[in-house]
C-alpha cells in the first residue's frame, strides 16, 4: 500500500481528522446548546463593534462580487446563519438565501427580526448540516454559492467537502487560520482538566489545502480579529457552566462549582474582564473550475 504525500486528498482529510482529535476544550462552541444560549444577545454588541461587523460583510461582499459571484437572481445556501446577518445582505442585493442553522432560537430571531420586504427573499431552515440529507431537500448541485462563514457546522472534511455537493458554482469558507487566543477559556481548561492550556488550532490551512489537493485555485484572503468583553460574574458562571456541559462526566454541580471559583478567583470588582482574538482566512471557489 503506497504512501498519502500532500499533493493528495487524503492526506489533508487524515491531518484534519488529527487536529479535531487536539481541538477538545472548546467543544462548547460547536453544539447548539451553546448558540441556544447565545442567540437572544449574539450580536448586539456595542456600536464600534455593530460597525465593524457591517464593516466586514460589505468588504465580503464586494470581494464576491469581484470575483465574479452575481446576487441578484442568485440563490444562496447560508450553513450556520446565525441571526442571519449574510443573508439579510444578500437577500438585499437580490439574492434568494436558505438559512440553515442547528440552533432553533438562531432561526426564531431571525424569522422574528427579517424585514418584511425581505421574507421572500429568505427562507429559515432549522437543520444539522452533519446530518442534512442533500437529496432528501433538494440541496445537491442546487446553489449558487454555497457560504459557510465562520462556523461550527462546517467541522472536518465530511462536512467541508458537502459544501461542494450542494453547489452549482461557487464555494465559500472562512475559518480560524491558526491558533484563537481566549485566556478565560484556556484558564478553564486548566483548572478542570489540568495540563496544557490546549489552544483551539484553526482549521483554514488544512481546508485550504484540501482544496488544493482536490485540483482547485481559490481565492484567499486573511483578516486579523479581535474583540474586549466585560461580563458579570453571575452569568460568566452560567454561560461558561452551559458551555463545558456538553460531554462532560462530572457532575453538573461538580462542574459548576470548579467554574465558579476559578471565575471568583479572576474577576475584577464583580465582573470578568478579557480580550481575544486571532487570524481568519477566508476562500472562494469554483467547484466547476478542476484543474488536473
Amino acid at each position: 500500500m503506497g504512501t498519502t504525500t500532500i499533493t493528495q486528498p487524503a492526506y489533508w482529510i487524515k491531518q484534519w481528522h488529527a487536529l479535531n482529535a487536539r481541538n477538545t476544550a472548546f467543544r462548547g462552541y460547536g453544539t447548539a446548546h451553546t448558540w441556544n444560549r447565545m442567540a437572544a444577545r449574539y450580536g448586539r454588541d456595542d456600536e464600534d463593534e455593530k460597525d465593524k461587523r457591517e464593516t466586514g460583510i460589505a468588504e465580503t461582499c464586494a470581494f464576491l462580487e469581484h470575483e465574479g459571484v452575481s446576487f441578484k437572481g442568485s440563490r444562496i445556501l447560508d450553513i450556520g446563519c446565525g441571526p442571519g446577518h449574510y443573508a439579510l445582505a444578500f437577500a438585499e442585493r437580490g439574492a434568494h438565501v436558505v438559512c440553515i442553522d442547528s440552533a432553533e432560537n438562531m432561526i426564531a430571531r431571525l424569522r422574528e427580526e427579517m424585514p418584511e420586504s425581505l421574507q421572500e427573499n429568505i427562507t429559515p431552515l432549522h437543520a444539522d448540516w452533519h446530518i442534512l440529507d442533500l437529496e432528501e431537500h433538494g440541496f445537491t448541485k442546487a446553489f449558487d454559492l454555497v457560504f459557510a462563514n465562520m462556523t461550527p457546522a462546517v467541522t472536518g472534511p465530511e462536512t467541508f467537502m458537502k459544501l461542494m455537493d450542494a453547489s452549482r458554482q461557487w464555494c465559500w469558507f472562512r475559518g480560524w487560520a491558526g491558533k484563537r487566543e481566549n485566556p478565560v477559556l484556556e484558564g478553564l481548561h486548566r483548572e478542570l482538566y489540568g495540563g496544557e492550556s490546549n489552544l483551539f488550532y484553526g482549521n483554514f490551512i488544512i481546508a485550504f489545502n484540501l482544496v488544493y489537493s482536490l485540483g482547485f485555485f481559490p481565492f484567499c484572503t486573511f483578516r486579523s480579529t479581535g474583540w474586549a468583553r466585560k461580563t458579570a460574574l453571575s452569568e460568566a458562571i452560567e454561560f461558561y457552566s452551559n458551555f463545558f456541559h456538553s460531554g462532560e462526566t462530572q457532575p453538573p454541580d461538580e462542574l459548576r462549582e470548579k467554574i465558579a471559583r476559578y471565575l471568583e478567583k479572576i474577576a475584577n470588582d464583580g465582573y470578568i474582564e478579557y480580550a481575544a482574538g486571532g487570524h481568519t482566512g477566508a476562500m472562494l471557489w469554483n467547484s466547476n473550475d478542476r484543474h488536473t
